[in-house]
């Protein structure tokens, strides 16, 4: 029987299985273990990144980038159906400090000139705008693929307004195929993206979290 209630319902094959079993480990913190620092650097080098960095979920990098990015007061942009919104618990709230505003979406995306239009202007009652958030592909859409057009005019906005943009690209790899596209490109539309290892992959636990060497070694710190 095939079950498919969940993309995360996956085991490791045998052969995934013996490499664990088999794999060369050493102290993390020392950044003595090859098998996790090949990982990083073969999924920065993949998404055409500085650098990157293995968590536990998705939810810790997504919470690392948060922690990152924002400062405690300021206000992230957000889809209504986003999975920081809805399933992460609040913790954006609860660890950086910061507050979620969510816009409408159509499959994902929100409307350019509402999205514009939800940003901040300069007013002592106001929080600043921190970050702007995207999620592809989106989760509550059934999975639907927000183009690389549309990523490159969210992330051209953000950029006018000096907005740092995360992706929450849990199942990137299903937008890049879906798109004819490589990660490497919907990578290059945001400052930092998220994707995880145990998502169809097969991999028991972990995600990566990828950007710049300044924000990896800002991510580690917060993780």
């Amino acid at each position: 029987m095939i079950d498919l209630r969940s993309d995360t319902v996956t085991k490791p094959s045998n052969e995934m299985r013996k490499i664990m079993f088999e794999a060369t480990v050493g102290d993390d913190v020392y950044g003595e273990d090859p098998s996790v620092n090949e990982l990083e650097a073969y999924a920065a080098s993949l998404f055409g990144k500085e650098a990157a960095l293995f968590v536990t979920s998705g939810t810790q990098g997504n919470q690392a980038a948060i922690l990152v990015h924002t400062k405690p007061g300021q206000e992230i942009i957000v889809d209504n159906e986003a999975h920081v919104f809805l399933y992460e618990a609040a913790a954006a709230s609860a660890f950086a400090g910061v507050q979620t505003r969510s816009l409408e979406n159509e499959k994902g995306k929100m409307e350019i000139d509402k999205l514009e239009a939800a940003i901040r202007g300069v007013d002592i009652h106001f929080p600043e705008t921190g970050l702007i958030w995207l999620e592809n592909t989106h989760n509550r859409s059934g999975g639907s693929v927000l183009p690389l057009s549309y990523m490159r005019e969210v992330y051209e906005l953000a950029n006018q307004y000096g907005i740092p943009l995360h992706i929450d690209g849990a199942r990137i790899f299903n937008a890049a195929v879906a798109s004819n596209a490589s990660v490497k490109e919907f990578a290059a539309c945001a400052d930092s993206i998220q994707f995880c290892l145990s998502k169809g992959l097969g991999a028991p636990v972990g995600s990566m979290l990828v950007g710049d060497k300044n924000f990896i070694e800002c991510s580690t710190k917060k993780a």
